[in-house]
């Protein structure tokens, strides 16, 4: 699979990324946190990420690449969410 399915679900993550910060438009250098996120948005970004997307970005990866383009990177290689039968992955 190339970067995860041709990275086709960038454009949702973009828009997860606004609604949690409530912002109209998101650039590759926007930084997460001087856009007014904090640690429980980011919390809610790497949620709403695999629950609504199935992509495998956790709260560190959010806290620790607070700019998009470096978080959609993350995401990129992080790949689809993997859940194991009866359990987390």
């Amino acid at each position: 699979m190339s970067e995860h399915r041709d990275m086709a679900w960038a454009a949702e993550f973009e828009q997860v990324w606004m609604e949690v910060l409530g912002v109209d438009a998101v650039d590759q250098d926007d930084d997460f946190f001087d856009l007014g996120g904090h640690s429980l948005s980011a919390l809610r970004l790497s949620m709403l990420a695999r629950q609504e997307l199935g992509l495998a970005v956790e709260l560190n990866h959010v806290l620790e690449n607070p700019r998009f383009g470096d978080l959609l990177a993350v995401a990129a290689k992080a790949g689809p969410e993997r859940v194991a039968e009866g359990g987390r992955a």
